[in-house]
């Protein structure tokens, strides 16, 4: 158990550990608030019952004197309003600390889910090859708001309402330390027995509501994602079962962790109004004097009110501590993970001579004794096109992402007119290179945002977004056919939009920053011959100098390139 909140503390930042220690402290000040409070009602209740008793004790007969009072009903009367006081205004700074609190908190789910969706998109592209991006989404958006909610809360409760609860029982253990001994160890057993009831049962179905949740996610985003082919093969039932199953058992186990959270709570507020009645009963044995009773029930009852709510949030915080350990493990561990600081800037490495791959050796991590590259060679001069063609399966992707620099070889080297491509100038190379995937991503915005993709609305520079469209064939499809022009929204991935149209719009997205290397995926294969053909004419014409390096099946495609090379599917070999 003292595992997690250290784990917890690892996981702020230093900034986020200075403002904690500042709660700490108006959590101190808060149980003193508190324990004024309670303390307030007692004067007030001994003499409500017997005015004499200001005489009797010597703290309040020199109050009584000193204020100049004559008679007991005025004097009384100012007992009762400063215990308001008092109690009124505990409450408020208990309300001003708990708001501190839970803003810390809710603002730890912020910083968190920002932290961790940076870690992810600063890994190197291997990292997506092993980690389904749903359970990645699930990770920033619910799994940090289980930690936050069922970790991070609960403790900050636990710090706050244990220390209310410390000077509530020291209060007791002043006045009278028997009772206060029989008390806490009543409430100790009760909560104690409870909790180590529950304790494995709430660490299984934490662990498995975190299993559940992924599949949720999963079974969601593979369905929406894929509504085509869901729909035209009709295994919509297939995608709802699955995410049946694992949102019944997620939502069982959340109502499980919920009754285990608050069922002591009625056992309990029993215990505590028996105890009260058992304390009056024994103190009514002692003496019959009700004057003297009074106070030490008014004592004993505030306490109680104050203090057992205190001690349910104490188990709930604890209860759920436990239930949400395996969030806590998984979001540490990728927490964790590393992230290069920034590159200073750096201009595009432009080549003015060659590009050159040499002794190139690559297999993916899932298969690491079969290579899809070997002693692979390839030297592409500057300025001129390149067209490279193969089978499925022969390397063609993988050479490009070798060349776009998101996958790092085993052996031999990248490098841009002999200066190889390290982790420290990638970016300055990455900035020189435009690249049109096979498969085109489009953003739920407008069409000029999806040219411009990263940038504001304010930034966009539309004199190059037409230049780009029109380079790709787009141009007149954008302001003729559709109703808003370059403020059309395409809906998701582009839906409103067909396969070519898509394609095209992807080609300007790696035009509008004039690169001066631009790298094509099948970037025509939704495209038909001639404006494929269009599409290649435009670019060499529109850009003089670009160093063009086209992957295709289709050879008609790259006829007119300087170079062709066919990638065959035996390891390493290409040829003109």
């Amino acid at each position: 158990m003292l595992s997690q909140p250290k784990k917890i503390w690892q996981l702020f930042t230093p900034e986020e550990r200075r403002k904690a220690w500042w709660m700490l402290l108006l959590v101190f000040l808060m149980a003193l608030a508190e324990t004024a409070g309670v303390v307030s009602i007692m004067p007030f209740l001994s003499v409500l019952s017997r005015p004499a008793v200001i005489h009797e004790l010597p703290w309040l007969d020199a109050l009584y004197t000193r204020l100049g009072f004559g008679e007991y009903r005025p004097f009384i009367q100012l007992l009762g309003v400063v215990s308001i006081v008092l109690v009124v205004g505990s409450s408020l700074f208990k309300t001003l600390t708990l708001h501190v609190l839970n803003r810390f908190v809710h603002l730890q789910r912020h910083s968190l889910s920002t932290r961790l969706l940076s870690r992810y998109l600063h890994q190197p592209y291997e990292f997506f090859l092993t980690r389904n991006p749903s359970v990645l989404a699930k990770n920033v958006l619910s799994e940090v708001d289980q930690l936050v909610f069922d970790l991070i809360q609960p403790l900050s409760q636990l710090l706050a309402q244990g220390v209310l609860v410390i000077a509530m029982v020291a209060l007791i253990f002043y006045y009278d330390p028997v009772t206060a001994a029989c008390t806490v160890t009543v409430l100790g057993l009760l909560y104690g027995g409870i909790y180590g009831l529950a304790r494995k049962h709430l660490a299984r179905i934490g662990r498995e509501r975190q299993a559940a949740d992924a599949q949720r996610y999963q079974a969601c985003n593979e369905a929406l994602g894929g509504i085509k082919d869901v729909q035209v093969n009709h295994v919509a039932p297939a995608y709802l079962a699955k995410f049946e199953a694992a949102s019944r058992l997620f939502s069982r186990h959340m109502a499980a962790n919920e009754t285990l959270n608050q069922s002591p709570l009625y056992l309990v507020e029993a215990t505590g109004y028996t105890g009260l009645i058992l304390i009056a009963l024994i103190l009514l044995r002692r003496t019959d004097d009700i004057a003297h009773l009074l106070p030490a029930l008014g004592l004993y009852g505030f306490a109680a009110y104050r203090m057992l709510p205190s001690a349910q949030i104490m188990y709930r915080g604890f209860a759920r501590l436990r239930f949400a350990s395996a969030a806590l493990d998984n979001l540490a561990r990728d927490l964790a993970l590393p992230q290069p600081s920034p590159p200073p800037p750096m201009p595009p490495l432009v080549p003015q001579r060659e590009i050159r791959l040499q002794g190139i050796r690559y297999a993916y991590p899932s298969t690491p004794d079969k290579p899809v590259l070997e002693n692979f060679d390839l030297v592409i001069p500057a300025g001129t096109s390149l067209g490279i063609v193969g089978r499925s399966g022969a390397g063609k992707s993988t050479l490009m992402d070798i060349l776009l620099g998101i996958l790092t070889p085993q052996a031999g080297t990248l490098s841009v007119d002999g200066v190889p491509i390290t982790a420290e100038n990638l970016p300055a190379w990455q900035r020189a290179i435009g690249y049109v995937p096979q498969h085109i991503y489009l953003a739920d915005m407008s069409v000029a945002e999806n040219i411009a993709f990263g940038l504001p609305r304010q930034a966009i520079d539309m004199a190059a977004v037409e230049r780009a469209a029109r380079v790709a064939q787009i141009h007149d499809f954008i302001v003729n056919e559709l109703p808003n022009g370059y403020d059309t929204l395409v809906g998701d991935r582009g839906i409103r939009l067909s396969g070519g149209q898509r394609q095209r719009i992807g080609i300007a997205r790696a035009l509008y920053r004039d690169p001066p290397v631009l790298l094509m995926d099948e970037a025509s294969s939704a495209l038909d011959g001639h404006t494929g053909d269009a599409v290649n004419s435009a670019i060499q014409n529109a850009f003089n100098d670009v160093t063009l390096i086209v992957i295709t099946h289709k050879e008609s495609a790259i006829k007119h390139f300087s170079n062709n090379i066919l990638i065959s599917n035996e390891i390493g070999r290409h040829g003109a």
